[in-house]
């Protein structure tokens, strides 16, 4: 891309909002891993009543790209653009990731490159409808759904993050979306946790849900990773957060990637946990 017209990683600013039903399972970050996408699908199946949503990052590192995109697409599970799927989706020449070493460069490297060269024209297609925001209606309040944050696709926000700085992203993404949230999900960062924030003017909470990742997970624990998020239908009022962990058929995501030029490493069974992820205090994708 040229270098007058450097990538806009703000989110498209459409607004899915529907109405939960019923428990929601929120997942992101499968980057082109099938046998993990495939196993946080059945696991959610099994669960009657429960409804799967999708906070992007379908592509990238992965052996996957199309068959993960089209998988989505087939189930129409409701899906957010990630970072990668800008970069992918619409041929921006990067992916708006952050590398600290030397290996994590090398892979990003050839994963950007391998990626997209493999996707077809129907996957870059679907990439590019994916939408902004979802934006949740249930019995406890609004919930807000995001790749990264609710102003960048990069954006990480750590578990870390400083408690002034999530109330100022609460406050802006209220604004934005013009309602009181109960809770904001994302994902981008692949470790999962869950953290009350008070609001900056009312005497509320905002609960901030990181859902880990399906994919490529980088807390210490290989299994693919989703947030099941219980919004006051099995207690009134109450907005009650699990993380499931399934195991899936790492071998055959290793076979996969031995037949393409990615070198990817993704942790499996008895594997060292992957190195760490990019600092909290990264540049201008970790802002104040």
């Amino acid at each position: 891309m040229d270098e007058a017209s450097p990538v806009d990683w703000r989110p498209d600013p459409s607004v899915d909002r529907r109405r939960a039903a019923g428990p929601l399972a929120f997942f992101s970050d499968v980057h082109g891993n099938l046998p993990g996408l495939r196993a946080v699908l059945a696991d959610i199946d099994a669960r009657p009543g429960v409804e799967a949503l999708c906070l992007g990052d379908l592509v990238g590192y992965g052996p996957h790209p199309n068959e993960a995109v089209g998988l989505l697409h087939e189930r129409r599970i409701p899906t957010l653009m990630g970072n990668y799927d800008r970069g992918i989706g619409l041929e921006t020449g990067e992916c708006g990731c952050v590398y600290v070493t030397d290996d994590q460069k090398a892979e990003g490297a050839a994963s950007l490159a391998w990626t997209a060269g493999a996707v077809t024209a129907a996957t870059r297609s679907r990439l590019r409808r994916l939408g902004g925001h979802l934006l949740i209606d249930t019995p406890v309040g609004l919930l807000l759904a995001v790749h990264a944050s609710p102003r960048r696709l990069n954006e990480y926000l750590f578990d870390d993050r400083p408690e002034a700085s999530l109330r100022r992203l609460a406050s802006e993404a209220e604004l934005e979306m013009g309602a009181p949230l109960r809770a904001i999900l994302f994902g981008h960062t692949h470790v999962p946790y869950v953290r009350d924030v008070p609001h900056p003017t009312q005497d509320r909470t905002v609960t901030f849900i990181n859902d880990g990742s399906a994919g490529r997970p980088r807390d210490g624990d290989w299994r693919a990773c989703y947030a099941l998020v219980d919004a006051g239908f099995s207690e009134p009022g109450t907005l009650a957060v699990s993380f499931v962990r399934v195991p899936y058929d790492f071998a055959a995501l290793q076979e996969a990637l031995a037949e393409t030029s990615l070198i990817t490493t993704f942790q499996g069974p008895g594997t060292d946990a992957l190195e760490g992820s990019p600092s909290s205090q990264q540049g201008v994708l970790d802002e104040a």
